[in-house]
């Protein structure tokens, strides 16, 4: 039996796994990823990642890649509802538009791009970064002491064993990790069972011109979402199946599963290969806890969301957005072990309410949602990008109000707890959006006559052995020589902060903490360092 260590092992090696291992190894930590599988995933699945999920991609170098993958998605723009792709439309209607509106938002775009191709650009980098991946390796079992996780783990010639600091479980809604700690997950649960069903063949043909992003099926052969890929050689179509009428997945062999998709299609022309079938339940269930002990829960582990809305792919590569750096700062010794408290404080509010999102979503489009529930839907960017989260990771404001759980991103100004706002700067003399200056350290952007906070930055971190840069923002400047210039003056408002006051953002571009103005007794780098401490759970 062999034997390894490493400072932190990734059970499961799919979206969230893999997002998981490239944030980590981005700040610096050596991990190790196990998935069962022999490779990446080969069926399509998760499809669109808003832009706040791009923001994340883009701080670790792969959005751009993305973005080129992508390409042939651009025009899938129309979500439609047909009996068959060759015959009568029943509504057509033209989504995700007004994505140029963004600018003042983002620099990030929504992008459409199948699981089973985005996973691979996230394996190469990892690769990149040095992650050690392990495909064809199955988690058979671990053992938590106060010191660690001992994991055992199955290979194709025998087992091993891997001594880490934490275990990440990423292994998806039927979570083998999950099941092991008996986390019991609140919710509504089980809505309804699914297969979907990747399949090839030639569409050009039927689809002209056209290009959708869903389609909507249904006529007397078969009910179901369809969504073609970029290439018009195949895709995927998503059919239900009910336990309760005798129905079961071994109903659904390679003939059954062409002939579904034949009548879809609606064209004897289309010969149909069956690629794979993938199972999955449509559920709203959230675990009671997202971190147990040196075992922590993200992505479908830690909660379940129904697909309306697209939010469960991109609310598990936020999971482990959140979590990556703090465990950066508790392995490398930056941080308490507390902090890592913080992850289920403010990761599993957001499950719950984006799990919910996801309920009402689906009540909506089905024509079953009440007066009172249409009016709790909330739009996309709202949930992805309007988060607040509360935590002691967070220094709320002395008599500020505190922002509500979720809100139109538009409408924040840099409170402690929200994403910190997009601004477009200049740093010797190129443009800058403020968003690529978050991802690694801490950041502390002073205004204009902040200078006394900037030199704070640098003693605090000194004193807490951190990595921090300290930055002032001057209206007209061109920036140079740590200051950063504000051509248009929107740091200020954007910001929520004086001209002699500061903002502290996190490693994963949320804000920490706030002063509006100078330092009253003047020991700025004393109430700094105290921030710090409470941040990183330092007492």
């Amino acid at each position: 039996m062999s034997s390894s260590e490493t400072p932190v092992l990734i059970v499961g090696g799919s979206l969230v796994g893999l997002s998981a291992a490239v944030f980590l190894a981005h700040h610096g930590v050596a991990c190790t990823l196990v998935e069962r599988h022999p490779g990446t995933s080969v069926h399509p699945r998760a499809v669109g990642y808003y832009p706040r999920t791009c923001e994340l991609l883009r701080q670790v170098g792969l959005e751009e890649a993305a973005r080129q993958e992508a390409s042939g998605f651009e025009n899938h723009r129309t979500r439609a509802g047909v009996e068959s792709l060759a015959g009568k439309v029943l509504f057509s209607r033209e989504e995700l538009r007004g994505e140029d509106a963004l600018d003042d938002l983002t620099p990030s775009r929504l992008l459409l791009l199948p699981q089973d191709r985005l996973e691979p650009l996230l394996r190469a980098r990892a690769e990149e970064l040095g992650v050690r991946l392990k495909f064809g390796t199955e988690l058979l079992s671990f053992a938590e002491d106060p010191n660690g996780v001992t994991a055992v783990l199955g290979y194709g010639t025998g087992t091993g064993t891997v001594r880490s600091s934490y275990l990440v479980a990423c292994d998806g809604p039927r979570s083998t990790v999950r099941e092991a700690l008996k986390v019991p997950r609140q919710g509504r649960g089980v809505l309804s069972r699914h297969v979907s069903i990747a399949f090839g063949a030639d569409l050009s043909g039927v689809l002209g011109e056209r290009r959708y992003s869903v389609v909507h099926v249904k006529n007397p052969q078969v009910t179901g979402i369809l969504v073609h890929d970029d290439t018009l050689t195949g895709g995927t179509l998503i059919v239900g199946f009910s336990p309760e009428d005798g129905e079961s997945l071994d109903d659904f062999t390679d003939r059954r599963c062409a002939e579904l998709v034949s009548a879809a299609i609606g064209s004897p022309h289309a010969a149909v290969t069956i690629r794979s079938r993938f199972p999955w339940d449509m559920a709203e269930q959230v675990a009671e806890g997202f971190v147990h002990g040196r075992v922590l829960l993200a992505g479908d582990a830690a909660h379940v969301i129904p697909p309306t809305g697209g939010y469960g792919a991109n609310t598990g590569i936020a999971d482990a957005h959140n979590l990556a750096w703090k465990l950066a700062m508790v392995v490398k010794g930056s941080a308490g072990a507390a902090l890592l408290d913080t992850y289920d404080t403010e990761r599993r509010p957001i499950g719950i309410y984006t799990a919910g999102q996801g309920s009402l979503q689906l009540a909506v489009r089905s024509g079953s949602a009440t007066p009172e529930q249409q009016a709790e839907v909330a739009d996309e960017l709202t949930v992805t990008m309007g988060q607040a989260v509360r935590s002691t990771a967070v220094v709320p404001e002395v008599g500020g109000e505190v922002p509500a759980h979720a809100s139109d991103p538009r409408s924040l100004r840099g409170e402690p707890g929200t994403r910190a706002p997009h601004v477009v700067l200049r740093q010797g003399g190129a443009q800058v959006s403020t968003l690529d200056l978050f991802g690694r350290g801490f950041v502390l952007l002073a205004g204009e006559r902040g200078a006394a906070w900037v030199r704070a930055g640098v003693v605090a971190a000194q004193r807490l052995g951190l990595e921090l840069e300290a930055l002032r923002v001057a209206q007209g400047s061109a920036g140079g020589d740590g200051v950063l210039g504000d051509p248009e003056g929107r740091w200020t408002m954007a910001y929520g902060a004086g001209p002699e006051g500061a903002v502290l953002v996190r490693p994963d571009g949320f804000v920490a903490w706030r002063a509006h103005g100078a330092e009253p007794a003047g020991d700025e780098s004393g109430a700094l360092t105290e921030v710090l401490r409470t941040v990183l759970a330092r007492r």
